[in-house]
């Protein structure tokens, strides 16, 4: 897979300064989303812990409400407006929207 005059190797070799960028962001984003994702878990466990040893009472009806209102405004979601903020500027989109896929798969 090597490309002469091309200093990358592999499948991310011809996607230049974008991809490169990309892959790292993807790769980033994927890592800390599980530790994000990881420390939801953890608090919902203790929560619920405490709840079954009649601890804390916990209305989670009121916990979903206000996720889903924190998760979709009217400006879009939570995720789309992180995607505007990283992508915001780029003059390398393409080729850093495959390293980002590229990335985010091996994270």
């Amino acid at each position: 897979m090597e490309e002469k005059g091309n200093i990358l190797l592999g499948p991310v070799g011809g996607l230049g300064f974008g991809g490169v960028v990309g892959l790292g962001v993807g790769f980033t984003a994927k890592k800390i989303g599980k530790v994000i994702l990881l420390t939801i878990g953890a608090v919902v466990i203790l929560l619920q812990a405490l709840a079954y040893g009649e601890l804390i009472d916990i209305d989670w009806g009121a916990v979903e409400g206000a996720a889903k209102s924190a998760w979709a405004t009217p400006d879009g979601t939570l995720a789309d407006r992180a995607w505007e903020v990283v992508t915001n500027n780029l003059p390398f989109g393409g080729g850093f929207v495959a390293g980002f896929a590229l990335g985010f798969k091996m994270g």
